[in-house]
């Protein structure tokens, strides 16, 4: 692989977005199971926050992890991988500042995306029952934060 490795991955994940077929790929929570996931041929993985929880706490997933938490897992995993890997950033682990400070962590990692739930803080899973989303407009900042924030248009 030449060039810079990021920008190789990233543009990997709009590449395959821009396929018109149904991908999927598994959500994985540590370097093991990335490597298990890529030598099998996934083309893309993402990080699963409740994963996450599960296995590294033995906690549901109710908002109990951090950011420091969900960044330290996304730089093992895509360290141990080519594809791109994409991470539950939850809700951005607070307001649009905090949603800011959560992408260039997750850029400094390697990761190639992530997911931005609508959920009040601290949230439940989203499969869960009593789940609080946020008013729409507050969501929207945080978008247009996710998306001034990225470095490049492939994040």
């Amino acid at each position: 692989m030449r060039g810079n490795p990021l920008k190789f991955a990233k543009t990997r994940v709009h590449k395959l977005l821009e396929r018109e077929e149904v991908i999927i790929f598994p959500g994985v929570y540590d370097a093991i199971g990335a490597k298990i996931a890529a030598q099998v041929g996934f083309e893309l993985l993402f990080i699963s926050g409740y994963s996450v929880a599960a296995t590294q706490f033995g906690l549901p997933d109710f908002g109990y992890l951090t950011q420091t938490e969900m960044v330290q897992v996304a730089r093992r995993v895509c360290k141990a991988v080519k594809q791109p890997v994409i991470v539950d950033a939850d809700t951005g682990y607070g307001n649009p500042l905090n949603v800011r400070r959560t992408v260039e962590e997750l850029i400094d990692t390697g990761a190639a995306g992530m997911f931005l739930e609508d959920q009040v803080w601290p949230k439940r899973c989203g499969h869960m029952r009593g789940k609080k989303v946020i008013p729409l407009e507050e969501h929207v900042q945080k978008i247009r934060a996710a998306v001034d924030s990225r470095k490049g248009r492939d994040f």
